[in-house]
């Protein structure tokens, strides 16, 4: 489909900060995103003590919404959202800005509340990945601060408060300073914010705990380059404001993965997001890429909220690359059969999903090239925008598809931990026969059961009807292959007989 024929959508969020663009188009009722950009506008950083924006920062704003609207200009069926926070809410003579905004971009700017702010970032969140039953998110940004608590997909708790890495950058480190007493001002300050949240957000009990946007991504960078991981902890964000305070100036902090610019912020930010692991209790946060922006964008496409986003996810990702969707679904059903029959003796019931995505999308590599499918499909997997998969599971399922015949990939495989490897050799091999027994491409598949007859032996029975030569033949050249990676396949032939046994 040419992109003349396809909807696009713009969304344009105006932060105290940054300033960002996500342009997208509808593709098989999902959305894909074609360009991200972002630019340091320091909006906030023009406004006055009086609350007006200076005519440098109006213009710095202006001047990044003139190169916005080039990157979309040229596309058809375009709808654009422009949505603007903290700053521009504050501002006493934001109608300046607004007015003369016209002129660079011919569509409104909407100064949404920080409650609104505080839903579609969540609801961008939600659009982006699977949440918990009970679910506590932080939005540390430029001049505010927005803390929300959801139920699963729904927000039921909105709260924005008046801290953010910007506003505190200047109220507290200004001279870049970086102090002991510093710290401890800007983190009594954000106390008194936390502090006025209603009681609902001390409750503790949180499945999951996220952090979005700018100041949490840099300061998980900065742990990452400091400790070797991005583990969110209270005691491990008191070990880096140590060491900031150890580097003495603003100025003397290296951080490699970390734009110059924003880390001038990690300071006021890393105070803020102490404050909140005081205040509220919280034992880990996970960061998340999601935020306002996504869900400006699919609210504006009315992308469905209510459906499960691995399987949107996996359902677009089919139709993009043509899948023959009722060959899927039969080895699927094959697969999740021989699944329920071995589950419960192998524990792996929780990975039912996983297995059942991987049978889904086994073909999708035939779109590059049918020679070397299972390579071609697991560099699609691997290398893909999968909303609602994490990084381990956008792997899993990857090792799966680029495993699903001929020779496995030996090495890779036995080099995966040791609990998570027999796994995903377990799951392989069920993919693997579901597969074999669909390589007809009839209605009807060939039929066999599986008996677990030890951790890591498996019976596989073919029906009578099921007895063909090839299919025999493809299963000895399995049990070869799984054999090398520690899973015995125990042919009906080579069972014993109840004469036997008795």
């Amino acid at each position: 489909m040419s992109s003349s024929n396809q909807r696009h959508f713009v969304a344009i969020d105006m932060g105290s900060n940054s300033f960002h663009l996500m342009i997208a188009r509808e593709q098989d009722g999902s959305l894909q995103i074609l360009h991200k950009e972002k630019a340091q506008v320091q909006l906030a950083q023009g406004l006055s003590p009086e609350g007006y924006l200076s005519d440098e920062a109006i213009g710095r704003g202006l001047e990044c919404l003139r190169n916005f609207s080039q990157r979309f200009s040229g596309l058809c069926e375009t709808q654009v959202r422009l949505v603007a926070t903290h700053t521009l809410r504050v501002a006493r003579n934001r109608d300046k800005f607004l007015k003369a905004a016209l002129t660079v971009i011919p569509y409104p700017i909407e100064v949404i509340s920080g409650h609104e702010e505080a839903r579609l970032i969540y609801s961008g969140i939600a659009q982006s990945q699977v949440l918990a039953k009970h679910n506590l998110i932080i939005d540390i940004g430029g001049g505010s601060t927005e803390v929300v608590i959801g139920e699963k997909n729904q927000p039921v708790m909105l709260s924005s408060l008046r801290c953010g890495c910007v506003s505190y950058n200047e109220r507290f480190f200004s001279d870049g300073q970086l102090t002991l007493s510093a710290f401890r001002a800007a983190q009594t300050a954000a106390d008194k914010q936390f502090s006025s949240l209603s009681k609902d957000y001390f409750d503790g009990r949180w499945d999951l705990v996220l952090g979005s946007s700018g100041s949490v991504k840099a300061i998980c960078e900065a742990l990452l380059e400091s400790f070797g991981d991005e583990t969110v902890t209270l005691p491990r964000l008191k070990e880096l404001k140590l060491k900031l305070v150890q580097a003495g100036h603003v100025d003397a902090l290296q951080f490699t993965n970390i734009d110059k610019k924003r880390i001038t912020l990690v300071p006021a930010g890393l105070a803020i997001l102490i404050s909140f692991f005081r205040r509220l209790a919280i034992e880990q946060l996970e960061p998340t890429p999601a935020a306002l922006r996504e869900g400006v964008l699919y609210e504006l496409a009315q992308i469905d909220q209510s459906q499960d986003i691995r399987h949107r996810t996996v359902e677009s990702i089919a139709n993009l690359y043509h899948v023959d969707t009722k060959h899927g679904a039969r080895v699927r059903n094959t697969a999740m059969a021989l699944f329920d029959s071995v589950a419960d003796s192998w524990q792996i019931r929780p990975f039912a999903r996983l297995l059942s995505y991987a049978a889904s999308l086994h073909e999708i590599g035939i779109h590059i090239n049918s020679r070397a499918y299972h390579k071609h499909g697991a560099y699609i997997i691997a290398n893909s925008d999968l909303p609602g998969f994490s990084q381990d599971l956008q792997q899993d399922l990857a090792m799966l598809i680029g495993n699903q015949c001929k020779k496995p990939q030996f090495d890779t495989i036995n080099a995966l931990p040791d609990g998570r490897r027999e796994v995903l050799v377990k799951l392989l091999c069920l993919l693997r026969l579901a597969i074999l027994v669909n390589l007809g491409r009839v209605a009807r598949s060939l039929r066999l059961s599986c008996a677990v007859l030890d951790t890591n032996e498996l019976a596989v029975i073919p029906e009578q009807s099921a007895r063909v030569d090839l299919l025999l033949k493809d299963l000895k050249r399995e049990k070869k292959h799984l054999g090398q990676l520690g899973l015995i396949l125990r042919l009906d032939s080579e069972l014993p007989s109840p004469a036997d046994e008795d």
